[in-house]
């Protein structure tokens, strides 16, 4: 009796081991199908930007070799030399910098503000003036162009800086980003300054500000990155080569040059750096600033 006990515990105990090793077997495998998506989509991210950056150091024969060659033979950093001066990249850099910032700044600014009024404070209508708000991000870019255009020619700002900044000085989504975060702020500590006689100024500045570093950190990467990169609108509006920007000098590159692809990957290059810098810089709020924004998935 003893005996046939022991065997009948052996063979449970063996039994529970085998589903025990058949789940990890399947969490592991089902992890490294997962882990397998995710390097095929980083390196089909990240291939056309490695590329770009190396074919820039190459020569016009060694992009256009068939079959395609990785590395160059020797480093062409005249390259960016000639791209440079084709561009007159310091010119329009400094143009880029000065319209990006302006508009990068001043998004923050309303953004924020506009978030703390719609999520922390309570006066009538807030709702629907809301979803009014949210109602504009369904209107598609493109309707709104022309009518932009010509406001812009009304007002007199044809080819200068104030036609390219005063459009974009906030944006329903940033908004809508900064609102979300917002709500998860504590009204405790709202509350405790209100008693205390702070304004909803003083509120805004001395404490939700330091608090949504997070959100104002993804918010800025998010409005650099789109200004810095706009063409289209700075087609339409300047007209003075002095007030050109990076995209459009990059474009008149590509038209200058033909087929010198070397000089046009050199240019792009040097366009994304400021972006990938502020990347740098911001990333460790990124995460956090998305998740607690509610657009996790």
């Amino acid at each position: 009796m003893a005996t046939n006990a022991l065997e009948q515990r052996l063979s449970v105990e063996r039994q529970v081991v085998g589903v025990q090793r058949r789940r990890v077997f399947r969490r592991v495998f089902q992890q490294s199908w997962l882990w397998l998506i995710i390097l095929l989509g980083l390196i089909l991210m990240v291939t056309p930007g490695v590329w770009m950056v190396l074919a820039s150091f190459k020569t016009r024969s060694e992009i256009t070799a068939i079959p395609l060659r990785l590395l160059p033979d020797t480093l062409m950093f005249q390259n960016y030399a000639t791209a440079i001066e084709y561009t007159k990249f310091y010119d329009v850099f400094l143009n880029s910098l000065i319209i990006t910032l302006s508009i990068t700044v001043a998004n923050i600014f309303t953004c924020t503000w506009g978030g703390y009024t719609f999520g922390k404070l309570r006066w009538p209508g807030r709702d629907a003036v809301f979803l009014l708000i949210l109602s504009t991000m369904m209107i598609p870019g493109f309707l709104t162009l022309i009518p932009r255009y010509i406001l812009v020619a009304k007002l007199g700002m044809i080819n200068t800086y104030a036609g390219m900044i005063i459009p974009f000085l906030t944006g329903a989504f940033g908004i809508f980003m900064t609102k979300q975060f917002m709500t998860g702020i504590p009204d405790e500590l709202i509350d405790a300054a209100t008693v205390d006689g702070c304004s909803a100024l003083g509120i805004y500045a001395r404490i939700i500000l330091p608090l949504c570093k997070p959100i104002i950190a993804v918010l800025a990467l998010f409005v650099f990155d789109w200004a810095w990169d706009d063409l289209l609108w700075g087609i339409m509006i300047l007209t003075d080569r002095a007030r050109w920007t990076l995209p459009i000098a990059i474009v008149n590159l590509q038209a200058r040059t033909s087929n010198q692809y070397e000089l046009q990957m050199a240019g792009a290059t040097l366009a994304i750096i400021p972006v990938v810098c502020l990347f740098l810089v911001c990333q460790r709020y990124i995460v956090q600033g998305v998740t607690l924004s509610g657009l996790k998935g």
